[in-house]
């Protein structure tokens, strides 16, 4: 585990799913746990939720890191405007 040079922690409802895809891309599993959340269920009980932390290499992490570049350059608006036009064209 010495190769890894950064971390991402996935926390929210579709954290296994984000994890998953990362281990797909070889990243490499760090740690599982448990986090509270400020959400409560009927009984006052907290809420909890799975932490998965994943771990990369410079490569996998250079890779990503020129993903999340291009992400920055997309306009969001653009392309929402675009889906629901593909999808009020599609309901015709």
């Amino acid at each position: 585990m010495n190769d890894i040079v950064f971390t991402l922690e996935f926390s929210d409802l579709n954290a296994n799913a984000h994890a998953n895809e990362k281990l797909a891309e070889g990243w490499t599993l760090l740690h599982v746990g448990t986090i509270n959340t400020a959400d409560v269920d009927e009984n006052g009980k907290p809420f909890l939720y799975t932490v998965y932390v994943v771990g990369a290499n410079q490569e996998q992490y250079d890779k990503y890191s020129q993903e999340q570049a291009a992400l920055k350059n997309v306009d969001w608006d653009k392309e929402i405007e675009n889906i629901l036009l593909d999808n009020s064209n599609n309901d015709e």
